[in-house]
């Protein structure tokens, strides 16, 4: 744009003004070339597989009766990847149907997936991000889509058309790595080193309406009553009231090292902090309920409830400033694998579920459980995203 400021008062031997009536026109041919050679990038990457030409399937072959029967038992079923050359998947996120699944990249895009069908749902959403995408997130509704970067931008979209909203909006410093909406879709919570709070009622015109949190270690996690909680550097975990935009009693305190994922059960009484171990707070009493469910020498990248509240996920991450040290014991029933791993828990009894689930090559940095609360989602630095039907409980 420099350069087109300087040819357009080429015979004056000035450079056009940033107020010159012509600029806008050359930011929109630029905006719609950067578009076409990112979506060229990911049309070259594109498998077959995800063509919109699915290969038939034969009603109620054997295959598929061998599925739903290992399905009515209950039992975990590990899935193919749906790709794996998408150079890197750094979040991932069901709409709230799970007819959709949003995936963040490294190539500057938003991938919309078809959950049933296992391929992409349309065209990659591109433009506004001049970075790595980092995070994703639909609206309780469902009809807007977030996405965060490294270059510290969000992007507001319409699902329906796949256009965005707005012009890009971005967090008060840093990179816009956590995004969050409150219950009733009228908040966009957007953090950087702190949280900033746009309302969007009109997603059109979004307005900055306050801002919470320093030091930020975890991604945002809303409870259904519209409270939101922060994990910080410090070790704490700190809850906030939505409506008053003000801290709700004192920070939690019950990991050593920073606190690293945050989640609240669906129903908001529990609250799940994680570092090297997940503790469960209730939050009626604001006390640790229970002992830690676990140690390990690795991070806990992530938490989650599945939404019937049955499940709670714990995906890990090495640690390279604390790699494992080598133990004559057997205490594999005590500690994390180290190794990309996601861990799956009975709510009922904090039991483990299943085995865990493995798979991927590098970090894990997605995951996410579809409404029905059987599909868990992840997304890995080494381009795979995988789909797992995950087991029923035991009742």
């Amino acid at each position: 744009m420099a350069l087109v400021r300087v040819l357009l008062t080429y015979d004056t031997g000035a450079l056009a003004s940033l107020n010159h009536p012509e600029l806008p026109r050359w930011r929109e041919r630029w905006s719609r070339v950067q578009e076409q050679k990112e979506q060229r990038k990911i049309d070259s990457r594109s498998p077959r597989r995800d063509s919109n030409h699915a290969e038939p399937v034969t009603a109620h072959g054997l295959s598929e009766q061998v599925v739903i029967t290992a399905m009515r038992r209950g039992e975990q079923i590990q899935m193919f990847p749906i790709s794996d050359d998408l150079e890197g998947v750094w979040d991932v996120a069901f709409s709230p149907d799970g007819r959709l699944l949003a995936t963040a990249h490294d190539l500057r895009t938003v991938q919309l997936w078809d959950t049933v069908a296992q391929r992409r749902a349309g065209k990659a959403l591109v433009g506004g991000h001049i970075g790595r995408v980092m995070t994703v997130r639909f609206s309780p509704n469902g009809r807007l889509l977030a996405s965060g970067s490294v270059d510290g931008r969000i992007m507001l979209w319409d699902v329906s058309t796949r256009r965005p909203l707005c012009q890009p909006l971005v967090v008060s410093t840093g990179e816009a790595w956590t995004i969050a909406f409150s219950p009733d879709n009228h908040l966009l919570l957007g953090a950087g080193r702190t949280v900033r709070v746009r309302d969007i009622t009109d997603p059109e015109q979004p307005e900055v309406v306050g801002k919470m949190g320093v030091n930020l270690s975890a991604a945002l996690a809303v409870s259904p009553a519209g409270f939101l909680a922060t994990g910080h550097t410090d070790g704490a975990a700190q809850v906030w009231n939505l409506k008053t935009l003000e801290k709700d009693e004192a920070p939690l305190r019950g990991h050593a090292a920073e606190v690293t994922a945050v989640a609240f059960s669906p129903d908001g009484r529990l609250l799940a902090t994680a570092s090297r171990a997940v503790q469960i707070w209730d939050m009626n009493t604001r006390a640790m309920f229970g002992e830690p469910l676990t140690d390990t020498y690795g991070l806990i990248q992530k938490v989650s409830f599945s939404p019937d509240g049955r499940l709670l996920t714990a995906v890990v991450r090495p640690d390279p400033r604390n790699p494992p040290v080598a133990d004559d014991e057997d205490d594999a029933d005590e500690t994390f694998d180290a190794a990309y791993a996601t861990h799956v828990w009975e709510t009922s009894s904090w039991k483990a579920a299943c085995e865990p689930l493995t798979g991927h090559t590098d970090t894990i940095w997605g995951a996410a459980f579809s409404s029905d609360s059987r599909l868990y989602a992840t997304g890995s630095q080494d381009g795979q995203l995988r789909l797992w039907i995950l087991p029923t409980p035991r009742t």
